[in-house]
């Protein structure tokens, strides 16, 4: 009897966004439905990583399903399973990046905020080659604005909530602001101790030079948001591969320069961010470093 081999399905990155937009439309719509009963959610610590509830696992295990279906031998990194299998240190799955496809994925980004009924949160799907993000999406399932990007292709939003809704593309330009006039964004690692306290440094040297800062509670939204330019900037200490896959190659294919605090080359599995346009972002990072 002849053993069938079957080959790897090839993967076309149009094919790869289609099928992200639709999972993300279909679980962030689920999501929405979880928010109006936010009181029968099962919460759960985990640990220096922050809260999840069931609302997270059924999210991602939407996504990961669908996924299956079309790319069955692909590697899937998404943040509830990640916890269970490396406690959600990056040194445990860091040699995802030397893999040929991975998906990564947070089904819920902003978790805190979506169980106190904020609607500040975003369901993140990309795929990764070789560690390079080459296809993203991020959605806010609560107004259904959606940034999406393919790799050398820029980066476009659009309304899934709308029956008909423009595709908009969103050009690459420069940011002439200084840092005195600029509104910027960031979070805090939910690491505590020295880490916590520089980075709370850094925040207290950053609001003295600025215009302003926000603390919104989803990184992936907030970056999305730098790419639109209703941020100026973005960073962040801590950040997990799923919580910046998708939209740090959103902001970039937007013209966004995004680099580490040492102004290395984005990629998903770095300790730090910073993203801001030229020729804000070599104004900051001169401050970073």
């Amino acid at each position: 009897m002849k053993t069938i081999i079957k080959k790897p399905i090839k993967v076309k990155y149009e094919d790869v966004l289609k099928l992200s937009l639709k999972l993300a439309k279909i679980s962030g719509a689920h999501l929405m439905k979880k928010q109006l009963r936010i009181s029968s959610l099962k919460i759960t610590m985990k640990e220096a990583q922050g809260i999840a509830s069931n609302a997270d696992t059924e999210s991602e295990k939407i996504i990961i399903d669908g996924i299956k279906k079309i790319y069955p031998d692909h590697l899937i990194l998404a943040e509830e399973s990640a916890f269970k299998e490396f406690q959600g240190e990056m040194s445990r799955y860091e040699f995802l990046k030397n893999k040929e496809w991975v998906w990564i994925i947070d089904p819920l980004d902003g978790t805190n905020n979506f169980l106190n009924g904020l609607d500040y949160f975003g369901v993140c799907i990309s795929l990764a080659h070789f560690g390079e993000p080459v296809v993203g999406v991020v959605l806010r399932p609560s107004s259904g604005e959606c940034f999406y990007a393919i790799k050398g292709k820029g980066t476009k939003t659009i309304n899934l909530l709308a029956k008909k809704s423009k595709i908009i593309s969103l050009k690459k330009s420069t940011n002439k602001k200084s840092l005195k006039n600029s509104l910027l964004v960031t979070g805090f690692t939910t690491e505590k101790g020295p880490v916590f306290e520089a980075e709370f440094t850094l925040f207290k040297n950053m609001i003295g030079r600025s215009r302003g800062i926000r603390r919104m509670g989803s990184a992936a939204l907030d970056l999305c948001y730098v790419s639109k330019g209703i941020f100026d900037c973005f960073w962040e200490r801590g950040l997990a591969a799923w919580d910046i896959s998708a939209a740090g190659l959103i902001c970039v294919e937007s013209g966004v320069v995004v680099t580490d605090y040492s102004g290395q080359k984005f990629h998903p599995f770095q300790e730090t961010i910073l993203a801001a346009r030229a020729p804000l972002h070599g104004e900051i990072l001169s401050i970073f470093q």
